[in-house]
């Protein structure tokens, strides 16, 4: 089953909680043990499914509906997005000035 909190409303099961985003630091591609090719570009946003384990973890994109079939990404390769990110990412270090 789809990890976190739900509960029944009505006759449709919501999630209880809000759906950890998670943006995708590098590109990143492989072959799946189906033959699908699966690719991620770094910038690209990802809702979290399932923490299969510390190594891997299940996502859909953000930008797919529910239905879209689900894929595996290296945990290493995507970092959570903090709620108020509006998703700019700068690429000066954080002691550099602007």
């Amino acid at each position: 089953m789809l990890a976190g909190r739900w509960r029944l409303e009505g006759r449709r099961w919501q999630r209880a909680e809000p759906a950890v985003v998670l943006r995708a630091l590098y590109d990143y591609a492989y072959r799946a043990e189906d033959g699908r090719h699966v690719a991620m570009a770094a910038g690209e946003r990802f809702l979290l499914l399932h923490k299969a384990n510390e190594d891997w973890w299940q996502v859909r994109r953000a930008s797919e509906p529910r239905w879209a079939r689900p894929f595996f990404v290296p945990a290493t390769y995507v970092a959570e997005v903090e709620p108020g990110d509006t998703g700019r990412w700068s690429p000066l270090a954080p002691s550099q000035p602007a």
